[in-house]
């Protein structure tokens, strides 16, 4: 009988703690408009600031006098780092008094899945601000997204580097699988993947993200984000307690990425294959499949623990029944046998 497996989700703590680093740009005038950038430590595809390379930028200006007639600076211009510098084509130039505010995004440093723009119509900052749309989940990449719509005044001369501070925009999500069986068995993990989630959103800093769709939900061909196995980690073997030292090994897999969402139902599942292998001997080799409905919150990394044991990969255990029986003694040969002890 199929089985599904029972697992608990383990929220790991919210992305935070951006660190700043100044990039010094020799030559720029302090009435053009430069860059300085920050990025998140923590996250596995952006692991330093120096990982990021490439964001797009956004910005406007509106003047005292005229609020309600913002100017476009930045339509999505791409800004790349070279020589330790971060640059832009037609250098824009800072106009004084005027209130500046910018925002940026990267795809780990990739081609964007979505439309992404200012609605400049807006009447408030909230409905001017940068918008991503249609944006569709792909190759495990990780998306960041900076404001600085605080405002930013320009000034004739002694203006400062524009600085980002860039943070996670989706959920992380990677599993960790144990093993129960005892030792000498191997319980060898593969295909891993969650299923039947949302993998097309829009994003808006102040609203946030709003699922849009999935792109299939037919059974044979459903939503899914794959989740490698990391090297050297694709068995879960169980310790042996008798040797001393011995360390349990679990199998792992990388970091994927999806969109934030609290599902209300159990539609999402995970879904992975396993062989439990004793020696060169397979026992058992089966797809399992787990549904729940979870909370994935915005930047923040959650990792699934998914124990595997003889029951759950619907092994029959080998058991010694509790009430045992001994035959009685048999009946020996009762023929009489007679002995002459006479003396010599």
């Amino acid at each position: 009988m199929k089985k599904s497996i029972f697992f608990m989700a383990g929220c790991a703590v919210a992305l935070a703690s951006c660190t700043q680093t100044d990039v010094i740009e020799e030559g720029v005038q302090s009435s053009a408009i430069g860059f300085e950038n920050a990025v998140n430590k923590e996250s596995r595809a952006f692991t330093s600031v120096n990982d990021l390379t490439k964001f797009f930028v956004y910005g406007y200006y509106t003047k005292a006098n005229a609020t309600n007639n913002p100017v476009n600076v930045f339509d999505g211009e791409t800004v790349t780092l070279a020589d330790g510098a971060w640059g832009y084509t037609n250098t824009r130039y800072w106009v004084p008094d005027a209130t500046y505010r910018f925002y940026a995004y990267s795809c780990e440093n990739g081609t964007s899945t979505c439309e992404a723009g200012l609605d400049l119509t807006g009447t408030t900052i909230e409905q001017r601000a940068l918008s991503l749309t249609g944006y569709t989940l792909h190759d495990h990449h990780d998306l960041i997204f900076a404001t600085n719509d605080n405002g930013i005044i320009g000034k004739e001369t002694g203006n400062a580097k524009v600085a980002f501070t860039f943070k996670h925009i989706l959920s992380k999500i990677n599993v960790v699988f144990d093993s129960e069986f005892a030792p000498g068995y191997d319980v060898v993990i593969s295909n891993v993947r969650f299923e039947n989630i949302y993998d097309k959103g829009n994003y808006d800093p102040y609203d946030e993200w709003t699922s849009e769709s999935r792109t299939s939900t037919n059974e044979n061909n459903p939503t899914k984000v794959e989740l490698a196995l990391v090297s050297g980690k694709d068995v879960a073997s169980a310790a042996d307690a008798n040797v001393e030292g011995s360390v349990e090994l679990k199998a792992e897999t990388v970091s994927g990425y999806v969109i934030p969402h609290e599902y209300g139902e159990s539609l999402v599942r995970l879904v992975f294959d396993i062989d439990v292998k004793q020696g060169d001997d397979t026992m058992f080799s089966r797809t399992l499949t787990g549904s729940w409905k979870p909370n994935w919150g915005l930047g923040k990394a959650y990792t699934y623990n998914v124990t595997i044991s003889g029951t759950a990969a619907d092994l029959e255990p080998i058991v010694f029944e509790t009430s045992q029986s001994i035959d009685g003694w048999g009946e020996g040969d009762t023929s009489e046998v007679k002995m002459d002890f006479s003396a010599n």
